[in-house]
């Protein structure tokens, strides 16, 4: 074959080869647009915490990561920690995967903060009996924040949240009006009044028909427009992780308040029994989740001070002689630092205030139970430092044995707990007689003749 013709065969093969690539690309393309779409589901069915903006930012990044098509959001929530909420909607507004949440199942609320995850999300959906609403910002324990905080530091917080409202509402082309008013007028709307308001987008049944729902419907980042796609998708389970679970478990202020009884109750132990380790340092990893939690829910410093200073006390009723009158003390303290360990005065906190409140079976017979341990240890230990010591050199005075040879001023010796001891009387004690010992200095005991007790050499 001549050179002209090796250089035709030679280009037709390369054009055979990139017919062949083109056409694999066009097939890889087909197969990714039949491919069907594939949906991170999320589950906020709790206050929102520490732990759920952890878990949300988690999904949205492992959504971006995995190719997800879109992040689902199942919302049931009584409200929560503003600052949670904030990075939570920060995330939202930022991610570069479209959001779709729905309040339900039925009877679900997206109550106080859960009114701005809904609003942030790309499309909202509300199952016809849900609720949405009241994000006015109140205090723990539902007082008004002009009461505890004084007018101008209300005002400010007001103010400052209606505008957040806004804000949210308005980047989603929703009710802004409406989302300021939440804040400022505690105005609540039922799934049907949202839909009319323009605060949601649809009011679906369940969480496909939402889905199906934002299937086709577009959500713009960085001013460039997308559509979602998510009807029909397979729908993946977010699961929490432990820490994640850890920071919902310790949400709950029972909880922390056992968390705390328990961690006093091993470090008082230690006081009590220096050098048995175990109990302190139980103590000490108890008392670190308590701190850990308290992060999570907002606690009254004064009442973990009283909580301290009632356990201090009970420590003290076993090392003084206080006639009982500081373990009386000590457990009235903790009984009120239990009472008020919950801070209703906290304005970051939107929580429904039945969630913030101690149940009577931690309030009560908690600090009674750590009282009675504490008190029954005391009186253990305070009896014990009464009895007369029965090892070393102390636990000789008022020893009786049997002298062995004769004990005067000289040096003799006598059989003492077991032992021949060298012995000393100032006044002459005859072999064979009874001596108590009165005194040690060093190796030699100072006795005194003591009532015949018979031979009692082994």
């Amino acid at each position: 074959m001549t050179g002209r013709g090796l250089r035709r065969v030679g280009r037709g093969a390369t054009v055979l080869l990139l017919a062949a690539a083109a056409l694999g690309v066009l097939q890889g393309a087909g197969a990714d647009e039949a491919a069907p779409p594939r949906v991170l589901l999320l589950e906020i069915r709790a206050p929102i915490t520490t732990g759920t903006a952890e878990y949300v930012e988690a999904g949205l990044a492992r959504a971006k990561r995995e190719g997800f098509t879109a992040v689902a959001i199942a919302l049931d929530t009584p409200g929560g920690h503003l600052e949670a909420t904030r990075e939570i909607v920060q995330r939202m507004l930022a991610s570069d995967v479209p959001t779709v949440v729905w309040v339900g199942p039925g009877g679900a609320r997206a109550g106080s903060a859960g009114v701005f995850l809904t609003l942030a999300a790309d499309v909202a959906a509300m199952h016809p009996t849900s609720a949405i609403g009241a994000a006015h910002p109140v205090l723990g324990g539902g007082e008004d924040v002009e009461k505890q905080a004084g007018k101008d530091m209300a005002r400010k917080i007001e103010n400052d949240t209606a505008a957040f409202a806004r804000t949210v509402a308005e980047a989603r082309g929703r009710n802004g009006a409406w989302a300021e008013k939440a804040v400022r007028e505690s105005v609540s709307a039922t799934a049907a009044e949202a839909l009319q308001l323009r605060v949601v987008d649809a009011v679906v049944p369940d969480m496909s028909a939402a889905l199906a729902f934002a299937d086709g419907r577009t959500w713009t980042r960085s001013g460039t427009a997308h559509v979602i796609r998510a009807a029909g998708a397979r729908i993946d389970q977010g699961e929490m992780t432990v820490r994640q679970r850890t920071l919902a478990f310790l949400s709950d202020p029972n909880v922390i308040a056992v968390l705390m009884m328990l961690g006093t109750l091993g470090v008082a132990l230690e006081f009590y029994h220096p050098g048995g380790i175990v109990p302190g340092a139980l103590g000490a990893f108890f008392l670190l989740l308590a701190f850990l939690s308290m992060k999570v829910i907002p606690v009254n410093v004064g009442a973990l001070v009283l909580i301290l200073t009632g356990v201090a006390l009970l420590v003290l009723e076993g090392y003084v002689t206080t006639h009982g009158i500081a373990g009386v003390a000590g457990a009235a303290l903790l009984g009120i630092g239990t009472l008020f360990f919950i801070d209703r005065s906290s304005p970051e906190y939107r929580f429904d205030p039945a969630l913030l409140s101690l149940s009577p079976w931690v309030v009560w017979p908690t600090p009674l139970a750590l009282a009675a341990i504490l008190g029954f240890v005391g009186w253990k230990v305070a009896r014990t430092r009464r009895e007369k010591l029965r090892v070393g050199a102390p636990g000789m005075i008022g020893e009786v044995g049997q002298a062995t040879t004769g004990i005067g001023p000289e040096v003799g010796e006598a059989f003492v707990h077991g032992e021949i001891w060298a012995a000393r009387s100032p006044r002459a004690i005859p072999a064979g007689s009874a001596v108590r010992v009165r005194e040690i200095h060093g190796l030699v005991l100072h006795v005194e003749a003591a009532p015949d007790r018979g031979d009692i050499l082994p």
